[in-house]
């Protein structure tokens, strides 16, 4: 009977040994919902996000938002499920999100609200929307007012290109019509409001506008996709237009690709703002995740992004470091 029970002993201490080694071996897990994979911007972002975070120890992945809060709560479930220890949001319409969110917290998983803020979270990297928007209407309004330095105040045409069906969106075409608050020379002349944010969009829409008002030659975009399609059109082999010295395309969030299209003397992709290069967003990312499932950040922690501005003279600086540090907010605010 003692060898019995000395050898049930043994064993129960080695199946303790093992479930202690076995949970101590097993790596903190991270799921990243995007708010959607419509451009390559998007899925760089949700691509380096799991490398990112693979390589700092993590187990990670990423679901598509779809650009839908249905689609994103369906996918905060199946991670809330699975029992991820983090999860990143970026919400599309962060008012949708607050049950799911709150689903998440009482299973005791840590939420990070990434650039919309919603009304729970246990970390908020912030990337104002507004504010993103603002910096692209000086980027822009510098151009426009030294390439246009003779003409008459407020007539020099520019549309805006928007996608309003996230509030995102919405937010950032509010504030981009708003051009003129930013411009001597600038006139706000049309809104082309379009139900996605894809090249393909961007480039019939062009066409169309040019057809109907040949005079507008600036172009604003919070859209990276929409953007490039505008290019497109313009830089195409039926393209009405061989003379870009008057011709000028912004956008917000867009990417190598687009830093290659700035720097082009043959193009009239002339500058973007963006939240940092998606590296840095990224090791920005694991480092509030890391530091909030630790507990070394205190709940509640709020993030501010930096806006880096590429324009033809920070082009070769954004695409050899993926940073601008030679053109700040500060050269706008204290030109203003």
């Amino acid at each position: 009977m003692k060898k019995a029970l000395s050898l049930l002993l043994v064993l129960t201490m080695i199946f303790a040994l093992g479930v202690s080694a076995s949970a101590a071996d097993k790596k903190p897990s991270a799921a990243f919902v995007t708010f959607g994979l419509g451009g390559d911007f998007f899925q760089a972002l949700a691509d380096n996000f799991v490398t990112t975070m693979n390589e700092a120890g993590w187990d990670a992945e990423y679901a598509d938002g779809q650009f839908n809060p249905t689609s994103q709560i369906d996918a905060m479930e199946n991670y809330i499920a699975k029992g991820v220890d983090v999860i990143v949001l970026w919400s599309v319409a962060p008012e949708a999100m607050g049950f799911v969110i709150e689903q998440a917290q009482a299973a005791g998983i840590k939420v990070v609200a990434f650039v919309a803020p919603t009304e729970a979270y246990d970390a908020l990297m912030l990337a104002e929307d507004a504010k993103l928007a603002d910096a692209l209407n000086m980027l822009a309004a510098r151009w426009i007012d030294e390439t246009f330095a003779d003409a008459d105040d407020h007539s020099v045409p520019v549309a805006v290109f928007s996608c309003r069906t996230a509030q995102t969106g919405v937010t950032q075409a509010d504030e981009l019509i708003k051009i003129e608050e930013y411009s001597t020379k600038a006139k706000f002349a049309k809104e082309v409001e379009l139900q996605d944010e894809n090249t393909d969009t961007g480039m019939a829409a062009a066409e169309n506008l040019y057809i109907t008002n040949p005079e507008i030659q600036v172009f604003l975009s919070a859209h990276n996709g929409l953007a490039l399609g505008i290019n497109n059109y313009f830089t195409g082999l039926s393209s009405p237009v061989t003379d870009y010295s008057g011709m000028g395309i912004f956008c917000v969030n867009g990417n190598e690709e687009t830093g290659k299209l700035i720097k082009d003397e043959n193009t009239p992709f002339r500058g973007m703002v963006l939240t940092g290069g998606v590296q840095d967003t990224c090791n920005e990312i694991r480092d509030v995740v890391t530091g909030i499932y630790s507990g070394e950040l205190p709940l509640g922690t709020v993030t501010n992004a930096n806006t880096l501005f590429v324009n033809e003279e920070t082009a070769d600086e954004y695409l050899e470091t993926g940073n601008v540090l030679s053109l700040t907010i500060e050269d706008f605010e204290d030109a203003a």
